[in-house]
């Protein structure tokens, strides 16, 4: 082997770069970071927990020169010691630290090599002064059923979670099916405020033979924003007939205009059907996807250019406890899960107007190459239900209830409930996240 070859020395203090940052990831996970190298080609780490359990695992050198290792799930609780011991491949030599001894502590906002934790939620509580809590029966500009609400049914931690978890309006104390089909929602009477008044979002009747939405759902937004950096989100996502989460981006500012022409970075989005064929591929649960969307304007959207999938290869889904992270600097957007590529955008050397091909004069000119994507975003978590993401010319399960020209399409999607409803199973239907973490680059 060509190893044996190679020059191993055990080191006890090996470069800088080599006192790594311990971080502990509750519930019980840990991370690595350490500072490149020259001439360094690998890392591997290897981690013994109190209980005696012992794990190895290569890092991965990310773009902003440093290498990064997460172990998600080794059953550790703050307070507790780690030992670890890392060997540094180089080029011409091999160097193996001593066992260490980390005692590992609850994360705090940290300056760490060339990067800054701005914001991370491990959800032990729900801090809602850490977000804007969406109030809005708008539809979000999908022709979604959901109403958006601050409900503690629809917005809640539990064991160390946070879940965002559809319910039905006429499961709420001050709706009944009566007033779902002549009544009248008035969100600024019921919470205070409301935050998108669009397609009478605030104040909505039931009226023309429809029905008020008659979904309950939850959709958070940070006040934290990153500029190029890393955002990542532990995350369980929903099942279910017509359920559409999504872990995604929008600028704080609006720097180029309204949507599309600042941009948006959709890190995660799915369909919690079990079945969704569309041009003989299945867009189900079984299926993750990412998106940027860019343009002029909302029918000239180049998003086609810029999105990717990842389909679950074992037969599963993706219903489950997985890694979603978006790798973000001037020259490239990366999304993947748990470490697979769903999705590389490298900057187009001459800038995303002129590969769009897009007519006029560059809305962009002013900022950077990458631009839109050079300003401030937000972290967006929501769940909708319903709506144009799910198409008409895809095979289901159950037949799509509702029909795009039809003006009562929260109607015959109520009206169709006995088939989706059973797909809804308690808090599967729901969004989980474990943690969340946004690092400024």
């Amino acid at each position: 082997m060509r190893l044996l070859a190679l020059n191993v020395l055990l080191a006890a203090n090996l470069a800088y770069g080599f006192e790594p940052e311990v971080r502990f990831l509750t519930p019980d996970g840990v991370s690595f970071i350490l500072k490149d190298e020259p001439l360094l080609s690998n890392v591997m780490i290897e981690v013994q927990t109190e209980g005696h359990q012992f794990y190895e695992k290569n890092a991965k050198r990310i773009d902003d020169g440093v290498w990064e290792l997460s172990f998600t799930e080794l059953n550790v609780n703050s307070g507790e010691d780690l030992r670890y011991r890392i060997t540094a491949y180089y080029k011409d030599e091999i160097q193996v630290t001593e066992w260490k001894t980390h005692k590992l502590q609850t994360l705090r906002p940290v300056r760490s090599m060339k990067r800054a934790v701005v914001f991370r939620d491990d959800f032990n509580s729900f801090n809602k002064n850490d977000y804007k809590i969406d109030c809005t029966a708008w539809g979000g500009g999908n022709g979604e059923f959901q109403v958006y609400v601050p409900e503690d049914a629809n917005l809640f931690t539990r064991d160390g979670s946070f879940f965002l978890k559809p319910t039905l309006t006429v499961d709420h104390k001050d709706f009944d099916t009566n007033r779902l089909f002549h009544g009248r929602m008035n969100l600024k009477e019921m919470y205070g405020y409301c935050t998108m008044a669009d397609n009478w979002g605030c104040d909505k009747s039931a009226v023309n033979g429809n029905v008020l939405n008659p979904i309950m759902s939850g959709k958070v937004t940070t006040n934290a924003v990153i500029t190029y950096g890393t955002v990542t989100v532990r995350a369980i996502i929903p099942k279910g007939d017509w359920l559409w989460p999504a872990i995604w981006m929008l600028p704080r500012d609006w720097h180029y205009g309204g949507w599309p022409r600042s941009g948006e970075i959709d890190i995660m989005e799915s369909r919690g059907n079990q079945k969704a064929v569309c041009g003989g591929n299945d867009h189900g649960v079984g299926e993750v996807s990412s998106t940027l969307h860019w343009g002029p304007s909302s029918n000239h959207n180049a998003y086609g250019k810029t999105h990717g999938e990842r389909d679950k290869h074992d037969g599963g889904d993706w219903h489950g406890w997985h890694t979603y992270k978006l790798e973000w600097d001037a020259n490239h957007i990366r999304t993947t899960v748990d470490g697979h590529e769903v999705l590389k955008v490298n900057t187009p050397s001459g800038g995303f107007w002129n590969w769009g091909g897009f007519h006029g004069s560059n809305i962009w000119a002013s900022g950077g190459r990458n631009a839109p994507f050079d300003q401030p975003f937000h972290l967006i978590l929501n769940v909708a239900v319903g709506g144009g993401f799910f198409s008409s010319g895809c095979q289901y399960d159950h037949t799509r209830p509702w029909s795009n020209s039809s003006p009562r399409k929260e109607r015959e999607f109520w009206d169709h409930r006995g088939d989706w409803l059973s797909t809804w199973h308690g808090d599967n239907s729901a969004m989980q996240i474990d943690y969340i973490e946004m690092v400024q680059a």
